[in-house]
C-alpha cells in the first residue's frame, strides 16, 4: 500500500462529514495522479461513504 493511501485512510479514522468528503476528493485526485490504485480508491470511497451515510455526495463522483 502506498503512503498516500495510508495517509488518507488515517484521515478517515477520525473524520467528520466535511473531512470525509475532502478525503474522497483527495482520493479521486491521487488515483488520477497514479499515487493510489483503483482498489485503494474504492476502499477509501467505501470508508468515506460509511461516515457520510450516503447523504450529501452530490457531484463528487
Amino acid at each position: 500500500m502506498s503512503q498516500t493511501f495510508d495517509a488518507l485512510k488515517a484521515k478517515l479514522s477520525n473524520a467528520d462529514l466535511g473531512q470525509a468528503k475532502e478525503v474522497m476528493e483527495q482520493a479521486k485526485q491521487a488515483h488520477e495522479d497514479g499515487k493510489i490504485d483503483e482498489n485503494e480508491k474504492k476502499e477509501l470511497f467505501e470508508s468515506a461513504k460509511s461516515i457520510i451515510g450516503g447523504k450529501g455526495l452530490g457531484g463528487i463522483f
